[in-house]
């Protein structure tokens, strides 16, 4: 990676983020189950050399994304939520269940498609995939892509967010778990001992220790856990 991998420049308020939000969305519903279009956002970009790119270009592509792609909302509950997120009944049943791994794949393709890029997908996976079979699958995905798509599934898997939306060498923020959630691989950092995986997730960079995702992928939430990457079969962009 280079400095402006994964850069987004916000002119209006000069900010930076790594890779894109879900909460850009201008709907609730979208902001809640829109972390899979901004994966496959950020793959699309990065393998069309589009980073740095300005904010508002990116929510313009982010918007196209979604309605492209899609979505499984329930449609009472999300004109509720759009109104009001805060509803107790959307704590316990979700408008939207966001993508499935045939979704998600299939709606990247359309999106790319539309815009004369034709790719071939590869997807792995990752419940009970073995430490070096995960690790191989990422390095070619990073090597033919740029990026790989993480989707971990009700396996909760620790990540650091750090101080700098840019730097993991600024001040840790403490671990979370995510589960559930489509992230973004940006890279793999080997400089310490433990091997981590670096990622863009809410427009920030975070880490993974990834013996702690190899970990999770031996659970039985890991059952519908997987990775993803494209690369092109023949371009004519625009």
């Amino acid at each position: 990676m280079n400095k402006n991998d994964f850069l987004i420049k916000d002119p209006d308020n000069h900010k930076e983020y790594y890779g894109g939000n879900q909460a850009w969305f201008p709907r609730n519903t979208q902001a809640h189950s829109g972390c899979g279009h901004i994966a496959a956002l950020n793959s699309y970009l990065m393998l069309t050399h589009r980073f740095p790119i300005d904010k508002a270009t990116y929510v313009r592509y982010m918007n196209e994304m979604y309605r492209t792609m899609g979505a499984f909302e329930i449609p009472i509950l999300r004109r509720i939520y759009d109104m009001n997120k805060d509803v107790r009944i959307c704590r316990r049943i979700p408008p939207s269940f966001g993508q499935s791994s045939l979704g998600f794949i299939l709606g990247m393709l359309r999106f790319a498609k539309k815009r004369g890029l034709s790719l071939r997908s590869r997807f792995r996976m990752t419940f009970l995939c073995s430490y070096r079979s995960g690790l191989r699958f990422i390095r070619r995905g990073l090597k033919e892509n740029g990026a790989v798509t993480l989707l971990t599934a009700r396996n909760r898997t620790p990540l650091t967010l750090y101080s700098d939306f840019l730097n993991i060498r600024s001040n840790p923020q403490g671990a979370q778990k995510m589960h559930n959630h489509f992230v973004t691989i940006t890279g793999i950092d080997e400089t310490s001992s433990k091997v981590k995986l670096l990622i863009s997730t809410w427009g920030r960079i975070a880490s993974i220790d990834y013996d702690d995702l190899v970990k999770s992928w031996h659970t039985p939430g890991a059952l519908l856990s997987a990775m993803y990457f494209f690369s092109p079969k023949s371009v004519i962009l625009r």
